[in-house]
């Protein structure tokens, strides 16, 4: 009897615990589905239940890291669609109008009602469009090239004399046609961090613009100051000038002033030059005042001592 009794109660136990087992084994297959589920639905709100068992929150939170990865990569994807969308509109718009002169003149020339003066005029507005054309793809591959890396500057202490000199002998033929002389105020060398090749083509797209927006007849003036930790390289126009609300906006890709409308251009002149020295350690500022002036102030760093 007394055996009989012991063997009830083992087996009542054992049942007992095989049930509390299953129990425990069903909740916290339920509380993984339920994970699971978070994962699937990208619901990074954690599951109060399984803040209990720290095994479960531990995978619970090992499950938000997942989602919130996920929802980073997906947010990160869609800017990068959007850069794209606004790029491919951006560059169809800046090529449309060369494109649309190229044609036309083109046809005008097929069609061949036109005298020899007129011929000579449309040829030279093709050559200019496709010019235009020609400049634009530079543009836009240095730019795309620099901003992922596939072009290194290599930056190394050379006299910053040189890289202005380069960079004004670019720039001579168009101000010389418009009569503008440029005043150059650097009367010793500086040796600066700088690569010279990229350093020389930010300096040219800033005077470039110094003189299509300055009047006939006009003067550009650059300086050089040496301060502790960077040189300054001042470049002043006194041309139309731009509004201080606009200054935030001038060194992005593509963005022209509202006054700078009626000149040739891209907008991608700035954006090279402050791109150029980014990736040496630099930055450009700007002050200006329209209908007055307009610097242009270009940080390099100085050589180590």
């Amino acid at each position: 009897m007394a055996l009989a009794v012991a063997i009830f109660i083992v087996v009542i136990l054992c049942s007992l615990t095989i049930f509390f087992c299953y129990v425990y084994v069903r909740k916290n297959f339920d509380s993984m589905d339920k994970v699971l589920d978070s994962v699937l639905n990208k619901n990074a709100e954690p599951s109060p239940e399984t803040e209990v068992d720290s095994r479960l929150s531990k995978l619970n939170h090992k499950a938000m890291r997942i989602i919130q990865m996920n929802l980073s990569d997906i947010s990160q994807t869609k800017q990068e669609k959007e850069k794209i969308q606004s790029f491919i509109s951006d560059m169809s718009h800046q090529m449309k109008t060369p494109l649309s002169g190229v044609s036309m003149y083109t046809d005008l020339l097929l069609e061949g009602n036109i005298t020899a003066a007129e011929q000579q005029e449309f040829l030279s507005r093709i050559k200019a469009g496709t010019e235009k054309l020609q400049w634009l793809m530079d543009s836009l591959v240095k730019m795309s090239r620099l901003e992922v890396g596939a072009i290194e500057l290599s930056p190394v202490p050379a006299g910053i004399r040189q890289t202005i000199s380069d960079s004004i002998s670019s720039v001579y033929g168009a101000a010389a046609r418009k009569n503008l002389s440029i005043h150059t105020a650097c009367s010793d060398d500086v040796f600066l961090l700088h690569d010279r090749k990229w350093t020389c083509e930010a300096i040219t797209n800033i005077l470039e613009n110094a003189v299509k927006y300055s009047p006939p007849n006009g003067e550009i003036h650059i300086s050089v100051e040496a301060l502790p930790i960077y040189t300054k390289i001042g470049i002043t126009d006194y041309g139309i000038g731009i509004a201080p609300e606009e200054w935030n906006f001038i060194f992005k890709r593509f963005y022209r002033g509202r006054d700078a409308k009626t000149v040739d251009g891209a907008g991608l002149g700035l954006y090279l030059a402050s791109l150029i020295l980014q990736k040496q350690g630099g930055y450009i500022l700007v002050d200006s005042k329209p209908g007055k002036y307009t610097t242009f102030s270009l940080f390099l760093q100085n050589c180590k001592k």
